[in-house]
């Protein structure tokens, strides 16, 4: 994922981990990161695989020709409001595979950014089971099943390991 739908990282802040890490990525400008990052790389590799998610979700979404309505909203636990649903699945996706990613990053890591990475889980896989109640009416609005499949599995795996 991150070689096809990442792989022009713009490297911003230096940051601790107890300070807040911004990332995010545009449609005008395809497979581009710009993120903050740390002095741990397990971190970054988190924040990058974020906004690879979204790049790729944006690019599934347009290759299946899927339009999402705009006046459908459901509760974001992750902004703590309503979001349409093309945001809310934005979420669910992104933070599922970052949870993922941090589940498997913590067996290896050391140091510091092990009490991090199980505080990251543990509010991920929270706030992802939060959000599973509405999932399968806002994914009933994405044309494409593959990528209806793939959510669901992708927060199934999340939310079952809880």
């Amino acid at each position: 994922m991150l070689t096809q739908h990442a792989p022009v990282i713009c490297l911003l802040n230096r940051r601790r981990l107890d300070e807040t890490l911004h990332s995010w990525a545009l449609t005008r400008l395809p497979g581009t990161v710009f993120t903050d990052y740390t002095a741990h790389p397990e971190v970054l590799a988190r924040d990058l695989i974020h906004e690879a998610a979204h790049n790729w979700l944006n690019d599934a979404l347009a290759a299946h020709d899927v339009r999402l309505p705009g006046d459908v909203t459901f509760f974001s636990p992750w902004r703590g409001t309503n979001r349409p649903v093309f945001g809310f699945l934005h979420a669910c996706w992104a933070f599922s595979l970052t949870a993922l990613y941090a589940r498997q990053a913590r067996r290896s890591a050391s140091g510091a950014v092990v009490p991090f990475l199980d505080a990251y889980l543990r509010q991920q896989q929270s706030q992802v089971a939060d959000a599973t109640d509405s999932l399968a009416n806002a994914l009933s609005y994405v044309s494409a099943s593959v990528i209806r499949e793939r959510i669901s599995r992708v927060v199934g795996d999340v939310v079952g390991a809880a």
